[in-house]
């Protein structure tokens, strides 16, 4: 408040300037400088609300400890009122921080200081609400009672009192809430908190039928306050929820003819009226909220909602479409008459309201996804193909009549997509290019987002139309980034290189936009050599943290896979001694160092460290992977395990035939080698990434012939191909099988996903 009180001075004080100077002297004036009292502590306060927390405690606590400097050294010491406020703020900056014991201390001492300040009732909210902020409502109570106990009578231990009873009632102890509200009534009279605490309790009593208590109440304040508005409201209140009806209606309107403006009065009133079937009466004094409405178009929409509350659903229908009719570009109108026929089941009716809606709104997406947003549930799904169909084909004829509407262009194609039909919406709206450029770029960029959300393929044509079509160049620098992204995630390599070499060509690239590029070369393409000639030239340039990590991340493990281990672990070792977000990461890369150097011992300890620091489940399941495949494959001296590095790291150079080669000379020479599993699947790994399928679901069932500890992998990835090939049949039987062979692997909860996807596409077709 008092930084917002500085702002308002120092404006007046340049407006009062800037009228009485010319423009020749106004140069001369200066500004009235801060008062350097006040400075320091308006620094501090600054830290606070700028969230610097910890520098604001240190200037608190100087501030404490010295007073407020001054020019000459010296220091002025701290008024009472000042040195409660900054300890106040001092608490609150602990508790900012998750320092609580420390927050408390502070606290505590204000209020032991002086327990009937202004302060300490302050620091009594503040102090239980360390507690009440985690939902620990019995530590908050244990600490306001422990207040109450020290410092009875006093202005802390009032605003304790009532505290207890909110949190008993927060934490759903009625009983014992209702006690202490009423022991806080008894004791503190003055307090500022009793008409919260009577209200409170007039509540609980009423939602507990305590009615003869309530009334008690309420009927013994009004002996001293027989005016009072909200106790008229209250004693009608319960009188409407014992059914003495004419005695809640007598109040209501004693308590209107007191403030006839009180439009929420006047509500419950009419509300009252509705629910005893005296419908004109109701309708009498909810005419009368929306008298003092300078809107016509307030007045019906306000009337309509009260309308729909009650279940009267013509008299809601007709005060809408008056609205409508005198404000026919306002979306949430429509959205509301059309929720008057859906709650009656008639969702025709309410499709024509959202189609006229869309037709009369503007094209920005903040006018027309809340209309979209309420038509969804009764249009989206094949449940409602009918209806798609019947509004699509309304629409069409619409558009040939109407030709030149682009509204009916722009909601035809909305219509098509929410219906499925992604291509057919995508060429609807290119027609609106020319004339509505920029609000069919947001359009298209926002769909393609929600496509490529729910993996469909046909995000890939809005993100190529919106490349097409814009005129907008950072639009479309932006969309093949997007793009970019969406290829990589779907596994096109190529066209993802293809895109962000483009862009790097047409010095478009962004620093992302390269280590993406570099990423995909290493992991996708399995092109370490490329991809370290795009990640170096990045070293020199002006990186922040995240992107300078991942890109030395990117370099080491192009090194690694071209056999530059000790150059690798340099880089690494930086990253990896450091805690930091990429430790774990750079620890499984040394891991890899060491493994593909056969130095298994090494490489083991390596990984071990990853397990014990890593958050990402597929780093810990990696390292996890290659610490069990050391310790179960100790045969011949090792060497089928070194010959399985050296396969491994070829196929993740790209490799890929001397990679097959290696396999088979493994496979040849050490026939019984607890080895041979892993190699059958890395086999299998190899074909499948080079699309022969068949192949690859060979190598797999060796795996599963030979009853492997990774048998499971093995069948999980048969029926994942037979799940990319849509051969729903023997995905299915697969899936069956391996979560009737294997109940506890983990893998099962990925095959009854895949189930359940299949199922649903077999119910589609």
């Amino acid at each position: 408040m008092q930084r917002l009180i500085n702002f308002f001075s120092t404006l007046t004080l340049f407006l009062a300037i800037f009228a009485t100077y010319s423009p020749h002297t106004f140069a001369q004036v200066r500004p009235t400088p801060i008062n350097p009292v006040l400075e320091p502590v308006e620094a501090a306060h600054d830290h606070f609300h700028e969230r610097r927390y910890a520098e604001a405690i240190k200037a608190y606590e100087e501030l404490l400890e010295k007073g407020i400097p001054n020019p000459n050294d010296t220091y002025t010491p701290l008024r009472q009122s000042q040195k409660d406020s900054i300890r106040l703020m001092l608490g609150q900056s602990y508790a900012k921080i998750g320092e609580d014991p420390a927050a408390q201390r502070v606290f505590i001492e204000i209020i032991d200081e002086n327990p009937n300040g202004s302060y300490s009732m302050q620091a009594v909210h503040r102090l239980g609400n360390l507690h009440w902020q985690r939902y620990q409502f019995r530590q908050a109570i244990l600490q306001c009672k422990q207040i109450l106990r020290l410092h009875p009578n006093t202005t802390a231990a009032a605003t304790a009192a009532y505290l207890i009873g909110q949190y008993q009632q927060t934490d759903g102890k009625t009983e014992e809430a209702m006690e202490s509200y009423k022991y806080f009534l008894d004791n503190f009279p003055g307090s500022p908190y009793r008409v919260s605490a009577v209200n409170s309790l007039v509540r609980l009593y009423i939602a507990n039928a305590r009615y003869t208590e309530a009334e008690e109440l309420i009927q013994k304040r009004m002996q001293s306050s027989p005016g009072d508005i909200n106790l008229l409201d209250q004693l009608a209140e319960l009188y409407q929820q014992q059914g003495e009806h004419p005695k809640a209606i007598e109040l209501y309107r004693r308590a209107i003819k007191q403030d006839p403006s009180n439009t929420s009065l006047r509500r419950k009133l009419g509300d009252l009226y509705a629910e005893v079937g005296n419908t004109a009466q109701a309708v009498s004094e909810w005419e009368k909220i929306v008298v003092g409405e300078t809107s016509q178009v307030d007045r019906h929409q306000r009337l309509g909602a009260i309308y729909l509350s009650h279940k009267m659903y013509p008299e809601a229908i007709a005060a809408y479409r008056q609205a409508i009719r005198l404000k026919p570009q306002d979306g949430y109108l429509y959205t509301q008459l059309a929720a008057a026929y859906k709650i009656q089941g008639q969702n025709e009716k309410a499709a024509e309201v959202y189609i006229d809606a869309l037709q009369n709104v503007g094209f920005s997406p903040n006018q027309r996804e809340p209309i979209w947003d309420a038509m969804i549930d009764i249009y989206e799904g094949t449940h409602n193909k009918s209806l798609q169909e019947k509004l699509i084909a309304q629409l069409q004829k619409q558009r040939l009549r109407e030709s030149q509407n682009p509204r009916i262009t722009m909601t035809l194609g909305e219509l098509f997509f929410h219906a499925g039909s992604a291509s057919q919406s995508l060429e609807t709206f290119r027609q609106l290019y020319r004339s509505h450029p920029n609000y069919i770029d947001t359009t298209l960029e926002r769909y393609a987002l929600m496509l490529a959300r729910n993996e469909n393929p046909h995000a890939v044509d809005f993100y190529q139309g919106l490349i097409k079509g814009s005129p907008n160049r950072v639009r479309v620098i932006n969309a093949r980034s997007k793009l970019a992204e969406l290829y990589q995630k779907m596994e096109r390599w190529e066209d993802a290189v293809a895109l962000l070499k483009e862009l790097v060509k047409n010095r478009q690239a962004s620093i992302q936009n390269r280590i993406l590029l570099g990423q995909i070369q290493l992991q996708g393409l399995r092109e370490p050599k490329s991809a370290q000639m795009t990640f170096q030239p990045l070293l020199t340039q002006r990186l922040v943290t995240r992107q300078l990590r991942e890109t030395q991340l990117g370099l080491a493990e192009c090194h690694i896979l071209l056999k530059r281990y000790t150059l690798s672990r340099e880089m690494l070792e930086p990253i990896a001694n450091r805690t930091n977000r990429f430790r774990a990461a750079a620890r499984k890369l040394m891991g890899d160092s060491y493994f593909f150097a056969a130095d298994f011992e090494q490489a083991v300890k390596e990984y071990n460290q990853v397990i014990q620091i890593s958050k990402s489940d597929e780093l810990t399941n990696d390292a996890l992977e290659r610490v069990v495949l050391v310790q179960d494959h100790p045969d011949y001296l090792k060497i089928p395990l070194t010959d399985y590095a050296t396969a491994l790291q070829l196929y993740l150079s790209g490799k890929t035939d001397a990679a097959l080669q290696q396999c088979e000379r493994t496979l040849e020479l050490y026939p019984q080698a607890t080895i041979v599993d892993d190699i059958w699947f890395l086999i299998g790994n190899i074909y499948r990434r080079e699309t022969k399928t068949d192949e690859a679901i060979n190598a797999y069932q060796q795996v599963v012939a030979q009853e492997s500890p990774i048998s499971a992998k093995a069948l999980v990835s048969i029926a994942d191909i037979y799940r990319q090939q849509d051969d729903l049949a023997n995905a299915t039987a697969t899936y069956a099988t391996l979560i009737a062979d294997y109940p506890e692997n983990v893998i099962v909860v990925h095959a009854r996903q895949q189930l359940d996807e299949i199922t649903k596409l077999q119910q589609k077709r």
